[in-house]
């Protein structure tokens, strides 16, 4: 069996040789989607070109660091770490149990990697962001074969095995280099060919993948809050029920105490009978207390973690604070993206 380099890569090819070989599974940007930092590369004079490709740096939100990556696609993000380590060691099995809600990305994503990746491969800005781009694109091409090939087995999952050629060929894809050709890169603009008004609707596209990005991500966070608050509730309902019912059993056992007394008590100095006294322990339960963000960032996620520390304790205390923010800024990025997808039309 032919054995792989464990390193996601990229390359430049020559048109000539744009075809997937038997021993190599190459990965390429989408048809009739030219990148539009590879337009600006192709500007001749050398001074335009560094001003566009500064502007476009401010206008496209490139990634600046893999935690960025993560945090706007989590699921993929994760499942792509988990097939670099195991790209030549995995079953139909150990996929399925850690793709978990993994999703192919949408058009729009993935063209967005592709502006960053080969924005970092004109630029050379981060080795590290460069390989996690590649590592993306090459989970997603495993993805797509991945889910094709599960539609056509709905077996129990326990009881599909790959063939040696089925393994072999996902091996492969596991394996693939993203590929990027010569020719995009050599061909020379004007400054003029690049339009104001594409640039425009492109923003407004890139700004809409940010924003849904943004709210799966606090979606995400959201969730894991309140189930966390639900719990919180739980065992505080759980011990006053608890509590309650000791007290029950306790003024239960004075009663039967009393009634089964037969015994009448006198006072010795005035000789008149004396009700007995009964003492009765008073109840007393802790109010519930709001759990405090700082308390439960053990309890999250690496990734939740990061969003609570940065962009919620410095303004909220209190978890049910967080989850009321959370909230409102899910449901006005999502009339922001209403207003940037009728802009990018």
């Amino acid at each position: 069996m032919k054995k792989y380099s464990s390193k996601a890569d990229v390359a430049l090819i020559d048109p000539a040789l744009n075809t997937k070989s038997n021993n190599q599974y190459l990965i390429y940007p989408p048809a009739n989607k030219t990148s539009h930092f590879i337009k600006i590369t192709r500007i001749k004079n050398q001074d335009k070109r560094a001003a566009a490709m500064k502007k476009a740096v401010r206008m496209y939100n490139v990634f600046e660091n893999s935690l960025e990556i993560r945090s706007a696609l989590p699921s993929l993000y994760d499942f792509s770490l988990w097939l670099a380590a195991h790209k030549e060691d995995f079953s139909y099995h150990s996929i399925k149990r850690n793709i978990k809600q993994t999703t192919l990305l949408s058009e729009a994503q993935e063209i967005f990697l592709w502006e960053n990746l080969i924005y970092q491969i004109v630029e050379k800005q981060s080795l590290v962001v460069k390989e996690a781009l590649i590592r993306l694109l090459v989970t997603n091409e495993f993805l797509k074969t991945f889910i094709d090939f599960s539609q056509q087995n709905d077996t129990y999952h326990e009881d599909v095995l790959f063939t040696e050629e089925q393994y072999q060929k996902f091996t492969m894809i596991a394996n693939a280099t993203v590929v990027i050709t010569k020719e995009l890169l050599d061909a020379e603009i004007n400054v003029s060919e690049i339009g104001i008004k594409d640039q425009k609707q492109q923003l407004f596209i890139e700004k809409c993948i940010l924003l849904q990005n943004k709210i799966e991500m606090y979606k995400e966070v959201f969730v894991e809050l309140k189930k966390i608050n639900t719990l919180h509730d739980k065992e505080y309902d759980q011990g006053f029920s608890k509590a309650l019912q000791q007290q029950t059993k306790t003024i239960t056992l004075v009663a039967d105490k009393v009634l089964s007394t037969k015994e009448t008590i006198i006072d010795v100095y005035t000789g008149d009978e004396i009700d007995e006294q009964v003492k009765i322990p008073s109840f007393s339960f802790e109010v519930k207390k709001p759990l405090q963000l700082q308390s439960i960032l053990h309890k999250v996620k690496e990734a939740s973690k990061v969003v609570i520390e940065k962009e919620l304790i410095p303004v909220c205390k209190t978890l049910l604070e967080g989850l009321h923010l959370l909230r409102q800024t899910i449901l006005y990025y999502q009339r922001c993206m209403d207003i940037f997808s009728s802009k990018a039309l």
